[in-house]
């Protein structure tokens, strides 16, 4: 998937650097963590990759998207194949990298860098869950390796597209996101149904766009929705292991009743494994 002859930089730009200073590089942004850290995974591995035989790298080969061979079990190629890209070109690299360096930081400032690595991961793998079912009902050819971290940076494009209306970016001349938005979708539409050059590109492009304007819309609602999950989780859980720890100290009562009336040679091996696991949990709990 290419992003090329589609530079990206923004106008109105509120980046700065930790305690609000720029990097020494020209004057540009600093990266935010979690862009820092996805910027190096995705340049670590492209020049791993080169180094070992490009586009036949044993990892290459191990790690790209092929419908078929996901089918046959390889179900980690759904993640890894966005860290990988185009071998024969820098340019495929170059331009994801930048546009998920100038987009990037506008949701992990909003966000945090946890919940933005959540969602650059979820769009990257709807993406190429679209691009799948599109082999799948026979529409592509389902043997064609896919790679290239754009699904996972259109996802971040449709975001800023809701969330960030004032972005304009560079395309030989500015323009907003917006409208920059619905020209790709037209552009990948076109080149989808007419089965183009990297048509199932194009289909991972749509479909992590796509992901991207919904949850700029609904996203603040659907991370709510799930933590309150979490939560109720961690609710029940501390309730069970609270009546849990009742339910051992009235057992625990209840021997030891026997024991004062009856001694503690009456006690069955069972009750003594209570007395012990009772010992060893009140030890565990003084040593905290």
């Amino acid at each position: 998937m290419s992003w090329e002859n589609r530079p990206y930089a923004s106008g109105e730009t509120p980046y700065h650097g930790e305690g609000g200073a720029r990097s020494w590089l020209g004057g540009l942004p600093r990266p935010t963590k979690a862009v820092k850290w996805i910027l190096f995974a995705n340049i670590g591995m492209f020049f791993l990759c080169l180094i070992t035989g490009g586009s036949r790298s044993p990892i290459y080969e191990a790690l790209e998207m092929n419908t078929s061979l996901v089918l046959r079990g390889h179900v980690w190629r759904l993640f890894t194949y966005s860290y990988l890209h185009d071998q024969s070109s820098v340019s495929h690299i170059f331009w994801n990298m930048l546009a998920l360096y100038m987009l990037g930081i506008y949701l992990e400032r909003a966000w945090g860098a946890r919940r933005f690595v959540v969602f650059y991961s979820l769009g990257a793998f709807v993406a190429v869950v679209a691009y799948m079912l599109i082999t799948l009902v026979g529409w592509l050819d389902d043997d064609v390796p896919l790679v290239g971290a754009s699904g996972g940076v259109l996802t971040v494009l449709g975001a800023c597209a809701v969330l960030f209306p004032h972005i304009r970016l560079f395309m030989f001349f500015p323009i907003p996101i917006r409208a920059a938005v619905l020209l790709f979708t037209a552009m990948y539409s076109v080149n989808l149904i007419m089965k183009g050059h990297n048509a199932g590109g194009d289909a991972c492009h749509l479909a992590g766009m796509a992901f991207g304007v919904a949850w700029g819309y609904r996203g603040e609602r659907w991370w709510q929705a799930w933590s309150s999950m979490g939560d109720a989780m961690r609710q029940r859980a501390a309730d069970a292991k609270r009546r849990q720890e009742e339910s051992l100290l009235l057992s625990v009562d209840q021997i030891l009743d026997k024991v004062r009336d009856r001694g503690i040679q009456s006690l069955t091996s069972r009750e003594k494994s209570i007395l012990e696991e009772a010992t060893k949990r009140q030890q565990a709990g003084r040593n905290r």
